[in-house]
């Protein structure tokens, strides 16, 4: 598992070191480096298995100049990663003596050790998976996966695909609720009725290279995507690629409360906490504020452990630069630092309306 991450002149980071625990939660306004942290991590998994540069299977970033920090005069980048486990491995991109390309340096004590992180990052065998904000919501049908690796997609376009394949797997004992049924469908369907008084159900379309993909709500049953609201088929593709991942995988999730109710969000809060006490590391980018007060609410009534939660909010300072600090949660979910920008707009706006 990664407990420390250092970023050097990468986008709007020029210096930064990161403690990571088991769930890790970005905050921040737009443009504030939350992105730049998550593509970081991907960078480094699509250059530890093969060499891929700035542009490939997780993340594009254009030309080493876009990608470089332009309050650096320094022609490479670094990212660095550091467990408990293994020496830290980092990956460096630096530009060449014409200046018209680059190069990918990778650095690691032992190739031994080398080996063990390129496994534990491994896109083919889904050690790092990454869901964009980009990730598709309803559809009338869904593509089947005819690739020859299991993965659910960075728009979790597979994802339908997998929980049709895959549903009737049994899922490991630790990744269970409930008491009935241990499948992957199963699991899938305790947390829709939990989060959405839910559930889903996939078909195979005889001939094609499709998935029929329906649902249940209340007494209404065999409901299209399209008529049912848009946040179950954005958190099923979720609840599909957290729910199947390997022990020890890496998780990158850009708002997982894209079109979800309130209500829905503090539960789905519940569920990245779950996954992640059982030996999985997640990084969660969000601009909810109830995705975060429901992390404080976890803490004040000791249902999460604070070791494992790790809150940073990504700021600016005044050199336009990315700086991150740890949000410090105490008693009764009371925010112990406090600072412009973190969440603070309801009382902003309170404040307004009270005439202060």
């Amino acid at each position: 598992m990664i407990n420390s991450l250092e970023i050097n002149n990468l986008k709007c980071v020029k210096s930064m070191q990161m403690e990571c625990r088991n769930l890790n939660v970005l905050i921040g306004t737009n443009s504030s480096g939350k992105t730049t942290i998550q593509q970081a991590l991907l960078l480094v998994g699509q250059n530890l298995e093969s060499v891929e540069g700035l542009n490939g299977r997780l993340v594009e970033l254009g030309d080493f100049e876009d990608a470089k920090c332009i309050y650096s005069a320094e022609k490479e980048f670094g990212i660095t990663l550091s467990s408990d486990c293994n020496s830290p491995v980092e990956i460096k991109m630096a530009l060449t003596n014409d200046s018209d390309s680059y190069l990918v340096h990778t650095e690691c004590d032992s190739e031994q050790e080398f080996d063990e992180w390129k496994k534990s990052f491994s896109i083919k065998k889904r050690g790092l998976q990454y869901l964009s904000c980009h990730r598709i919501g309803p559809r009338k049908v869904y593509k089947k996966n005819m690739t020859l690796d299991d993965v659910i997609g960075i728009d979790g376009e597979y994802a339908m695909s997998y929980l049709n394949q895959h549903g009737k797997d049994i899922v490991e004992p630790a990744m269970c609720k409930g008491n009935v049924d241990f499948t992957l469908l199963g699991q899938m369907n305790w947390w829709l009725s939990y989060i959405m008084d839910s559930a889903i159900m996939t078909e195979s379309i005889s001939g094609t290279d499709l998935i029929k993909v329906s649902y249940q709500m209340n007494d209404m049953e065999s409901i299209r995507p399209g008529n049912i609201g848009a946040g179950i088929s954005y958190l099923a593709a979720m609840l599909v690629m957290c729910l199947s991942s390997p022990e020890k995988g890496v998780l990158v999730i850009e708002n997982p409360e894209i079109h979800l109710h309130p209500s829905a969000q503090a539960k789905v809060c519940e569920f990245l906490y779950f996954i992640a006490a059982r030996d999985r590391q997640i990084f969660v980018e969000t601009h909810s504020d109830h995705i975060f007060n429901g992390f404080r609410v976890g803490i004040a009534t000791e249902s999460m452990r604070e070791e494992l939660l790790n809150i940073q909010f990504v700021f600016l300072n005044e050199q336009h630069v990315a700086e991150v600090v740890r949000v410090k949660i105490g008693k009764r979910g009371r925010i112990e630092n406090q600072r412009k920008d973190l969440f603070d707009q309801f009382d902003l706006d309170l404040n307004k309306m009270i005439g202060l």
